[in-house]
């Protein structure tokens, strides 16, 4: 059945995929007015997201990024099924990058690289485009899903007529570790809620005591990955601009936190200078630091 449902699917995203961006967009606005007008989707929680974060707003502007956020959310949803026929030079039309030379000169040094990006602008259409921007080869670590049709549609998506390759999370450092004599690129959403683990890196984000995953340090020190921040903000419906900011290319030199903690400020002044552009609707701060045993 999940082998039928896929390929259903399947073709009505091929559908989709053929519209002009003007259909898309209309629909986008119908799906904005449903999804927080009508059915109200999780807006307590990106309400109570925007209030935690912003202290300093006022119920006007937190008003105001949120509904910018929703219907950013719905132009993601109708963007996605133009990766099933959008060509490079598509991508390049409506990707611009500010400083494209930083990943190129990390590949000419022989330098590895993890491209860390937060829940921003549109992060499936820079992962499709990540084999155009070096030589190096590409990558992009995903989590697996429960339903089989969609994890099976996503992944079609994100690798049809690319040469990008999907690794699961769990599986990561393995296959990292098999390709140790090719020069890697590798894409990882890096701003995913963690466990809530002591063992996690704490520390304050956007005024609140917030965990992350320590993957990216671990595994950049252990195979000595350059890490590199990727902002893409929204420029206009279909409109991204991508700048890179260089975290570390020593990885092996940093001592505990001294990756993570650069990282997670970086995410900060992107969602500071960008608020809508940021997914709200997760329960990012859903942990809480555990209590440290007294010795």
């Amino acid at each position: 059945m999940s082998k039928l449902g896929f390929h259903i699917v399947k073709l009505w995203v091929r559908f989709l995929s053929i519209h002009p961006y003007w259909l898309l967009y209309l629909k986008s606005d119908c799906y904005y007015f449903l999804v927080y007008y009508v059915l109200r989707y999780r807006r307590k929680v990106v309400r109570q997201n925007l209030l935690r974060s912003f202290p300093d707003k006022d119920a006007k502007e937190i008003k105001t990024i949120e509904k910018r956020f929703y219907q950013n959310l719905c132009d993601l949803f109708v963007e996605a099924p133009k990766m099933l026929n959008m060509k490079p030079d598509g991508y390049k039309s409506r990707i611009t990058y500010t400083n494209p030379e930083l990943v190129t000169q990390l590949y000419e040094q022989g330098k590895n690289v993890f491209y860390a990006i937060p829940h921003s602008g549109n992060w499936e259409w820079f992962g499709k485009m990540i084999p155009e921007l070096t030589q190096h080869k590409s990558l992009a670590v995903y989590k697996r899903v429960e339903n089989p049709v969609f994890e099976r549609l996503m992944l079609y998506i994100r690798t049809c007529d690319s040469t990008l390759e999907m690794v699961e999370s769990n599986s990561v450092l393995r296959r990292l570790a098999q390709l140790r004599d090719s020069q890697t690129a590798v894409l990882m959403m890096a701003d995913q809620t963690s466990h809530g683990l002591a063992s996690d890196y704490w520390t304050e984000f956007l005024h609140q005591d917030t965990c992350w995953f320590t993957g990216i340090e671990r595994i950049a020190k252990k195979l000595d990955y350059a890490v590199v921040f990727v902002s893409m903000v929204r420029q206009g419906r279909g409109r991204y601009e991508v700048t890179f900011e260089l975290v570390t290319d020593r990885p092996k030199d940093a001592g505990t936190g001294e990756i993570m903690e650069p990282y997670v400020r970086c995410v900060e002044r992107f969602i500071e200078a960008n608020p809508d552009n940021w997914l709200w609707s997760h329960r990012r701060w859903k942990h809480e630091r555990p209590k440290t045993e007294e010795a």
